[in-house]
């Protein structure tokens, strides 16, 4: 009788001493948390100022519409696609040398899945730009951030295991690392990371629970981590750099020449799927070059998202080169022959 006792006390306090352990914080970034403010109404944010990074970067909140002669085969296509697949769609492409776009339902929730990574990375960096993070201090895998399921590497690795702040950005975007998200989460504090998004305006985003973003705010997130004045340009650069040739190409990026730079993050859940993209034109970095691109599917499989996704990346590139060809001055005409 008292063997049976004495092993399940040694049990009992084995998983007492584990969660004592993981109560003590490893590398936690030391910054204040702050409550997020009340939401602002959508009307509200859209029409509201622009930020200081976005009247540097001419970059505004989507409030015009690409004129018909430029774009008008383009939003036929996107029409046609979204009617040929079972699903319900969410699209906003962007053009930041003319802060026009063409949307599609852009303003709808829908569950963000790996998405709500973008939140983390843009506010991970912002704060090291700020200084109140050194991407090279280190953070160490606690138990409790071990996540054995969805995406990632990290949870076949050791508890202890121990990166830099920048390699755990890493495994968080190029592996999509649910291991890596639950450590930056921790370590940034997630009423830090909502304030954020609130603060550059992504009032329609619930960051974590209930985990829902708009075609809108993912668009606003890929706005941020592009421009130079809301990091550093090298912060920025990083970011980009990231966001490119990840494990999961096979959606907006897969259709696309070689030789293009395609900065994106997908996100997948249930039936709901999502890729939100900066498409460099081939030999430009500058995202004042680029375009942007998110679509987002729900009610679907994953593989009528993947292939109603490609189709929309392939059209849009299609559409937004041939005007710029269309627009650029003739070589001849400009050396004056």
């Amino acid at each position: 009788m008292a063997l049976p006792f004495l092993i399940v006390l040694l049990i009992g306090l084995f998983f007492l001493l584990l969660t004592l352990i993981e109560e003590v914080p490893v590398a936690r970034l030391e910054v204040p948390t702050i409550e997020p403010r009340p939401k602002i109404p959508a009307t509200e944010s859209q029409t509201g100022p622009q930020t200081d990074s976005q009247a540097a970067t001419g970059a505004t909140r989507i409030e015009t519409e690409l004129t018909t002669d430029k774009t008008g085969p383009l939003r036929s296509e996107l029409e046609g696609i979204a009617q040929a697949y079972p699903a319900t769609f969410g699209v906003v492409i962007f053009d930041p040398s003319t802060g026009e776009a063409v949307t599609m339902d852009a303003d709808r929730s829908f569950l963000a899945a790996s998405l709500n990574k973008l939140p983390v990375l843009m506010t991970l960096y912002r704060a090291a730009a700020s200084g109140e993070v050194d991407l090279d201090d280190e953070i160490t895998m606690q138990a409790s951030d071990v996540q054995a399921y969805g995406t990632g590497v990290l949870y076949t690795y050791p508890v202890g295991y121990t990166m830099t702040l920048r390699e755990c950005a890493r495994f968080l975007i190029k592996e999509s690392d649910n291991t890596a998200w639950k450590m930056l989460d921790r370590y940034l504090g997630r009423n830090y990371i909502r304030d954020e998004l609130y603060r550059v305006g992504a009032y329609s985003t619930e960051y974590w629970i209930p985990n829902t973003t708009t075609p809108n705010d993912a668009l606003l997130m890929l706005e941020k981590i592009s421009d130079p004045s809301y990091t550093t340009p090298d912060l920025s650069d990083e970011m980009l750099d990231i966001m490119t040739n990840t494990s999961f190409e096979d959606r907006l990026p897969q259709p696309l020449p070689e030789g293009l730079q395609v900065s994106h993050k997908i996100g997948s859940y249930g039936g709901t799927f999502g890729d939100a993209a900066v498409v460099f034109p081939e030999g430009s970095h500058d995202a004042r070059d680029a375009y942007y691109i998110v679509v987002l599917a729900s009610n679907t499989s994953e593989w009528t998202a993947r292939a109603a996704m490609r189709e929309m990346s392939l059209a849009t590139y299609r559409v937004l080169s041939e005007t710029a060809a269309a627009e650029a001055p003739d070589s001849s005409e400009a050396s004056g022959s």
